[in-house]
């Protein structure tokens, strides 16, 4: 490989949230987090050039994206996604999150239903009832494999009087299901047959796995109409490891639904991108596929790595191969833990920390989230520790 993704670089004292604040939470010194979605690999050479290049400049004033930002974000969706898009439908914001919630803010009114496909990324939730909105749950099928969407449950949901959005991850987190074309089509038509806004968070659209295809709501809406009803998220944080610089592109092809988000921006008083951003977003969807490709190859072998070894060496737990994204889903259920006795034994036994799975909603009782954007070495060292643990835990 032409990019190193497997030396161990040690980012404690950096003030990581996934290294640093895990082990005050804990109190473990040694603890191996694997839970909030970067990864620890450095970003590519043409992404640091370009903060290089805005560093060495030295000013750092009030800063809007420049047209080349905008024209490399719709280039690459057109080029990812085959969704064309106009310059005027790219909105921003500095973080994903923080666009659901202009949307949920400027979009819906107290009181009104948002729906969910639990379990789900778990901000989502928190979003909707930190703003006096209503949480109203749809559900996955994780008894199937590869999970599916309960389409006659989500019908029921999203025709109850006063839903008004669904937020919906697509690629799905923490499951890692890459929805078919017909998936998202049937979820595009209910959301068309009641009125209801889809907010599509894509940004995980560009970590799709060998041998599965990722099908945006965009060119699902241009195909079947209804242009003021969708919202799309999207980054290159996720893929590129550039979530601190906090930039994001949040596409809006309907006018009125447009002009409500604008709306929304002006009343929290939310002006300016940071200088930095846009720039590292720019090179990254430029320069950085070679950088990408080879990052996807690693993903994978991680990926199988970990699928083999939990399901071959630890008793109790069956990974969840994902379809995208660097995070595997892993029921643990046979364990016979509850979810607050599961976190405690891997934190402080196995001195792991793992998403427990029921901040994802109802049906991630039982279930961990695992990061595996991580040195391969790395990966096998927290793995172990859990093999070691559960064996032992077993055994007496």
């Amino acid at each position: 490989m032409k990019y190193d993704f497997d030396t161990i670089i040690d980012r404690r004292g950096t003030g990581s949230v996934r290294w640093d604040n895990a082990r005050k939470k804990y109190g473990e010194p040694e603890l191996i987090p694997l839970t909030t979605a970067d990864m620890d690999f450095k970003v590519p050479p043409s992404v640091r050039d370009a903060i290089c290049k805005a560093a060495d400049f030295g000013i750092f004033g009030y800063t809007q994206p420049k047209d080349s930002y905008y024209e490399a974000v719709a280039e690459r969706l057109e080029r990812r996604s085959g969704w064309k898009v106009e310059r005027s439908w790219i909105m921003y914001s500095a973080g994903i999150v923080g666009a659901i919630a202009y949307c949920v803010q400027g979009m819906t009114e107290p009181g009104d239903g948002v729906a969910l496909v639990e379990p789900v990324y778990h901000p989502f939730s928190h979003i909707i009832e930190d703003n006096g909105r209503v949480v109203r749950y749809g559900h996955l099928n994780q008894a199937l494999d590869p999970a599916k969407i309960d389409f006659d449950g989500l019908e029921t949901v999203l025709a109850e009087p006063g839903t008004k959005m669904l937020l919906f991850c697509n690629p799905h987190n923490p499951i890692g299901r890459v929805w078919t074309e017909a998936e998202m089509e049937r979820v595009w038509a209910l959301c068309v047959k009641y009125g209801v806004i889809l907010v599509s968070d894509e940004i995980h659209s560009d970590i799709i796995f060998t041998g599965n295809h990722f099908c945006s709501a965009g060119p699902v809406m241009e195909r079947l109409g209804g242009k003021e009803q969708l919202v799309v998220c999207t980054a290159a944080s996720k893929t590129f490891n550039i979530a601190g610089l906090q930039c994001s592109a949040i596409l809006i092809p309907g006018e009125k639904l447009r002009e409500k988000y604008r709306e929304i921006l002006m009343r929290q008083h939310f002006m300016e991108m940071n200088a930095i951003g846009p720039a590292a977003t720019e090179a990254a969807y430029r320069n950085g596929q070679e950088w990408l490709d080879e990052l996807m190859d690693y993903l994978e072998e991680n990926r199988d790595y970990a699928a083999r070894f939990i399901d071959e060496q630890i008793p109790g737990m069956r990974a969840v191969v994902p379809e995208a994204t660097y995070l595997m889903w892993i029921d643990c259920r046979q364990l016979g833990m509850t979810d607050e006795e599961l976190e405690c034994f891997l934190v402080h036994r196995a001195k792991v920390a793992l998403n427990v799975g029921s901040a994802f909603g109802p049906g991630g009782a039982g279930y961990v989230r695992l990061n595996f954007g991580i040195s391969r070495v790395l990966l096998a060292e927290a793995l172990e520790r859990i093999r070691r643990s559960v064996l032992e835990m077993k055994h007496g």
